[in-house]
């Protein structure tokens, strides 16, 4: 059985989705979203979901899976994700993950093992979004407060291990450093084949900018207030996430709308930075310039002919 998995990342508003899909349909295949955010139901606009014009036909998985008050780990995505890509491969197509988290993109090209010791989801998926709305180094501050002899060993760039040291540590008050841990090498499981999506920063920047103004326009606001009067509370890690907790702060009138919608422009340019960054680290990533978004169809065509040949 053939077992070539196409993985395509890159940071937020880059031009994933309509890559995917193009490749796609040259694959005559189906499409597993990693993304964090897009699991959730009834978060769409501020998650940038693909809508149905978008998929153009394709199926897609891994989309709408919860409500935005349920947990969902990064090892049930694996457990699940992997099952679909199975069942892909079963039917002699090539499975294509487009991913802009990297911590769910990790869990399946990587082999983590973190020994036995116990793990709690929501703790992890409180770590894992307070690393995605506050980046790296805040993250890492909070594990030398807690176990220093870890985050001299931990280097602050690899999330998941940070992650799984402060979540051992509030779940049985001992130290990451002193349990029998290690770790990580590339899955043996699936040929990987991993595409990167890249563009020069301030052609990203003003992406970023004009589709926020254009989640403002096709209804964000409306979308958040009826989160709230669903009952979905502020402090969920659902509704902390960039374009939702910005949007809540101006319904709660800490700040006015244009302010709201600045903020909101300069943590989602942040957070496409982290994605970024932590993409680059994998040198198995052949990365892409798409910044002349004229040339996109040629470039796809240029990214068929590599998985083709790898």
């Amino acid at each position: 059985m053939n077992n070539k998995i196409i993985v395509l990342v890159g940071p937020t508003a880059v031009g994933k989705t309509y890559t995917s899909v193009e490749l796609a349909k040259l694959y005559n295949t189906e499409i597993i979203s990693a993304d964090s955010m897009q699991i959730y139901k009834e978060m769409d606009i501020g998650t940038a979901k693909v809508t149905e014009e978008e998929k153009q036909g394709i199926k897609h998985h891994m989309i709408d899976l919860i409500n935005p008050d349920e947990s969902y780990s990064v090892s049930e995505f694996k457990h699940d994700a992997e099952k679909i890509i199975d069942d892909i491969l079963c039917k002699n197509k090539t499975p294509i993950i487009v991913g802009g988290s990297g911590l769910y993109v990790n869990s399946l090209i990587y082999d983590l093992d973190f020994g036995n010791a116990k793990s709690d989801n929501k703790i992890r998926d409180f770590y894992t979004k307070y690393y995605e709305d506050n980046g790296e180094d805040a993250l890492y501050e909070k594990l030398k407060e807690v176990d220093p002899l870890s985050a001299e060993k931990i280097h602050k760039n690899n999330i998941k291990r940070v992650i799984r040291a402060l979540e051992v540590f509030d779940i049985t008050g001992e130290k990451f450093s002193e349990l029998n841990t290690d770790i990580r090498k590339y899955s043996d499981k699936y040929n990987f084949i991993l595409v990167g999506l890249n563009m020069e920063r301030s052609v990203l920047y003003e992406r970023i900018n004009e589709r926020v103004d254009k989640m403002m326009d096709e209804g964000l606001l409306s979308e958040v207030k009826e989160l709230l009067l669903k009952g979905y509370d502020k402090s969920l890690v659902s509704m902390q996430a960039i374009g939702y907790k910005e949007i809540i702060d101006y319904l709660e009138g800490n700040i006015d709308l244009e302010e709201a919608k600045r903020i909101l422009k300069r943590n989602t340019r942040r957070f496409a930075k982290r994605q970024f960054t932590w993409f680059l680290k994998d040198e198995n990533v052949k990365w892409f310039d798409i910044s002349d978004v004229k040339k996109i169809d040629e470039t796809i065509k240029e990214i068929y002919k590599y998985i083709e040949t790898n």
